[in-house]
């Protein structure tokens, strides 16, 4: 894999609880540098972001985020948002009480009715499923509860699943069927592995610029 290859599948997040501008328009400046997929960013800075960026990288916009506790309609409406103010890619998160609860049901139609909404509005627009807490407890399913919810956002229609388990184990459940982004990298070497098991994406935040400097030498050249 080359340098090129591997940035070109990062999204480059600026998630803080509070992101001054003069950060965003650092990430959004990395982001150009070192050819990331996308900055993502929280929805209140897309607009800044797309203004900085103007269509040379993608916009990823987390929604939902960061339990997922809003009602589907609430979820769309931000999306919709987003992508008005130049947001290529959503980062839902997916209700995670339901998941916990086992309300398969219920969030299976929160999933179509979140996809229908954006397809219609946007179609060209990158529709990620979140599958885990980013914060707090439960960073991570059980077997059983990520088997199923792995198959309902591959049915979701959705182009992405986004988890921090093995992507291998993930994989099983989908059946190559949805592209996978794997998050919550807590290393430089977890983050390459994730790629060589087949993820299309890895989120990360500024941790990555100093891991790409440390780790030059594991790239091939291109």
């Amino acid at each position: 894999m080359t340098l090129t290859e591997f940035c070109s599948k990062v999204d480059h997040s600026c998630l803080g609880w509070i992101c001054e501008k003069s950060i965003v328009r650092r990430f959004c400046e990395e982001v150009l540098q070192y050819g990331f997929a996308s900055v993502c960013v929280n929805p209140d800075q897309v607009a800044y972001a797309a203004s900085l960026l103007q269509g040379r990288a993608g916009i990823s916009c987390v929604v939902g985020f960061p339990c997922g506790a809003n009602s589907a309609k609430i979820k769309i409406a931000e999306g919709l948002e987003a992508i008005a103010n130049g947001a290529t890619d959503l980062d839902i998160v997916s209700n995670l009480s339901k998941i916990r609860n086992r309300e398969y049901d219920s969030l299976a139609a929160e999933y179509a009715e979140i996809v229908t909404a954006i397809r219609t509005a946007s179609p060209n627009t990158v529709i990620k499923f979140i599958i885990y807490a980013p914060y707090g407890q439960n960073p991570c399913f059980d077997e059983e509860e990520l088997e199923k919810i792995s198959h309902l956002v591959t049915a979701s229609g959705a182009d992405y699943i986004k988890f921090v388990c093995d992507p291998d184990l993930i994989k099983s459940f989908t059946g190559g069927k949805i592209k996978m982004k794997f998050s919550g990298c807590s290393n430089f070497a977890v983050s390459y592995e994730a790629l060589e098991k087949g993820c299309d994406r890895i989120g990360c935040d500024e941790k990555m610029i100093t891991w790409l400097e440390e780790n030059k030498n594991v790239f091939e050249e291109a």
